[in-house]
């Protein structure tokens, strides 16, 4: 973490948020597992100077157990509502010791009525007291007192329910991977020059591989500025499994594999949100099929 003008304020040893060197701001560096780095600048939290490096510090010593991008973002947001909070102050403090039981009660009311609410208290009361001058005092009363829980609003599913939601999942998922794999060979077949000249599987060659390319079938503009699919009559038409998601699972299909992953392996949001940007490569022991 660094800043401008002032020392900065190290982060906990061995751990992994790192100090750029020759940076303005106060930044934290978060590095998840993967080895990927994110950067959450201070200096543009709406408080004084003193306060923004006391959140950093508090926020870096927080971080010590974190793997992922996601937690750290988590926390970040809730620290920019808490921050937006004490410059509508009347008198906003410079630092932390300067927060008041006063001022901390009006930042429990105007959250704790909300679920949303309630999880902003609960994390910005763990960085708070992280800051040893809020351990004691009647500022450190009021960040102990008890946040209510919400009453559940959901319910998990029943088995019968869950084989259900894995069934449908499975056969959504299903379709898709076979109409992946049926453009995808007729893909390879193109690049392969196997296709006969002006056929049709030619030129549907050349549409997949501009697909493959760009990310989309080629499309139009005609004089009145609407977008058309160019080849919609070759296509069989405009729909999204007609176009691009010829090679491409839509947002349903992705939701369905999820499912299926999380079934399969127990998996969370931040194991998603971890994932590496999809490539294109030789599956596992094979030469010819493209992962």
């Amino acid at each position: 973490m660094s800043g401008r003008g002032r020392k900065a304020v190290p982060p906990p040893a061995g751990h992994h948020v790192e100090p750029p060197l020759g940076r303005g701001g106060i930044i934290v560096t978060i590095t998840n597992n993967a080895g990927h780095r994110k950067e959450f600048d201070f200096a543009e939290l709406a408080v004084a100077e003193p306060m923004q490096r006391s959140l950093a510090a508090a926020f870096a010593a927080q971080s010590r157990g974190w793997t992922g991008h996601l937690t750290a973002e988590f926390y970040w947001n809730k620290l920019v509502l808490f921050a937006g909070f004490v410059s509508r102050l009347e008198d906003p403090p410079a630092d932390l010791d300067g927060m008041t039981a006063a001022m901390l009660k009006r930042w429990r009311a105007a959250h704790v009525a909300s679920s949303p609410g309630r999880h902003t208290l609960a994390s910005v009361r763990t960085l708070l007291r992280r800051d040893l001058r809020l351990a004691s005092g009647p500022a450190a009363e009021e960040l102990a007192r008890r946040i209510p829980r919400a009453k559940p609003s959901k319910q998990s599913y029943a088995e019968a329910e869950r084989d259900q939601v894995v069934l449908a999942a499975r056969r959504q998922f299903r379709a898709a991977l076979m109409r992946i794999r049926e453009n995808s060979s007729l893909l390879e077949r193109w690049r392969a020059g196997d296709l006969a000249e002006g056929s049709r599987e030619e030129r549907m060659g050349r549409i997949l591989d501009h697909l493959a390319c760009t990310g989309d079938v080629p499309r139009t503009v005609s004089q009145n500025g609407k977008i058309h699919v160019t080849n919609w009559r070759l296509l069989g038409g405009t729909s999204v499994e007609k176009s691009w998601g010829r090679l491409f699972l839509t947002r349903m299909e992705l939701t369905a594999l999820a499912v299926l992953l999380t079934d399969a392996f127990g998996w969370n949001l931040s194991a998603y949100g971890q994932l590496p940007t999809p490539t294109r490569a030789p599956s596992a022991g094979e030469a010819r099929s493209v992962t």
